[in-house]
Protein backbone atom coordinates (compact mmCIF):
# COMPACT_ATOMS: atom_id res chain seq x y z
CA UNK A 1 0.00 0.00 0.00
CA UNK A 2 1.30 3.41 -1.00
CA UNK A 3 2.43 6.26 1.77
CA UNK A 4 -0.32 8.97 1.04
CA UNK A 5 1.80 11.58 2.75
CA UNK A 6 4.51 11.21 0.09
CA UNK A 7 2.44 12.05 -3.31
CA UNK A 8 2.32 15.30 -4.07
CA UNK A 9 -0.03 17.17 -6.40
CA UNK A 10 1.85 19.25 -8.35
CA UNK A 11 0.68 22.72 -9.44
CA UNK A 12 -1.41 23.01 -13.29
CA UNK A 13 0.63 23.83 -15.90
CA UNK A 14 -0.19 25.15 -18.95
CA UNK A 15 -2.63 23.25 -21.27
CA UNK A 16 -4.14 21.87 -17.89
CA UNK A 17 -7.55 20.92 -18.79
CA UNK A 18 -10.66 20.91 -16.50
CA UNK A 19 -11.16 17.31 -15.85
CA UNK A 20 -7.52 16.98 -14.67
CA UNK A 21 -7.84 19.32 -12.29
CA UNK A 22 -11.17 17.26 -11.26
CA UNK A 23 -9.44 14.24 -11.00
CA UNK A 24 -6.59 16.24 -8.86
CA UNK A 25 -8.95 17.34 -6.25
CA UNK A 26 -10.65 14.04 -6.47
CA UNK A 27 -7.38 12.52 -5.35
CA UNK A 28 -7.00 15.42 -2.50
CA UNK A 29 -10.44 14.34 -1.31
CA UNK A 30 -9.16 10.64 -1.06
CA UNK A 31 -5.94 11.79 0.72
CA UNK A 32 -7.56 13.87 3.05
CA UNK A 33 -9.91 11.13 3.96
CA UNK A 34 -7.14 8.75 4.65
CA UNK A 35 -5.16 11.79 6.66
CA UNK A 36 -8.77 12.06 8.79
CA UNK A 37 -8.70 7.86 9.28
CA UNK A 38 -5.56 8.36 10.59
CA UNK A 39 -6.04 11.58 12.89
CA UNK A 40 -2.73 13.06 10.91
CA UNK A 41 -3.24 16.60 11.39
CA UNK A 42 -0.04 17.95 9.63
CA UNK A 43 -1.19 15.93 5.92
CA UNK A 44 -4.69 17.15 6.82
CA UNK A 45 -2.85 21.04 6.55
CA UNK A 46 -0.73 20.48 3.40
CA UNK A 47 -3.32 18.79 1.80
CA UNK A 48 -6.63 21.61 2.31
CA UNK A 49 -3.89 23.83 0.92
CA UNK A 50 -3.17 21.75 -1.85
CA UNK A 51 -7.08 21.48 -2.31
CA UNK A 52 -7.44 25.08 -2.25
CA UNK A 53 -5.14 25.50 -5.01
CA UNK A 54 -6.44 23.65 -7.41
CA UNK A 55 -10.28 24.42 -6.24
CA UNK A 56 -8.30 28.43 -7.25
CA UNK A 57 -7.30 27.33 -10.48
CA UNK A 58 -10.60 25.20 -11.22
CA UNK A 59 -12.66 28.45 -10.76
CA UNK A 60 -10.09 30.68 -12.68
CA UNK A 61 -10.77 28.89 -15.81
CA UNK A 62 -14.44 28.36 -15.28
CA UNK A 63 -14.73 31.98 -14.56
CA UNK A 64 -12.60 32.65 -17.42
CA UNK A 65 -13.81 30.22 -19.95
CA UNK A 66 -16.91 32.53 -20.72
CA UNK A 67 -14.47 35.57 -21.85
CA UNK A 68 -13.38 33.82 -24.80
CA UNK A 69 -14.80 35.15 -28.27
Amino acid sequence: MGDYRKSSTALPVPGTTLNNLKDQLYSLNMRMLLAIQNHDEETQKRIKKQMTEVQAEIDSMCSGAGRRH
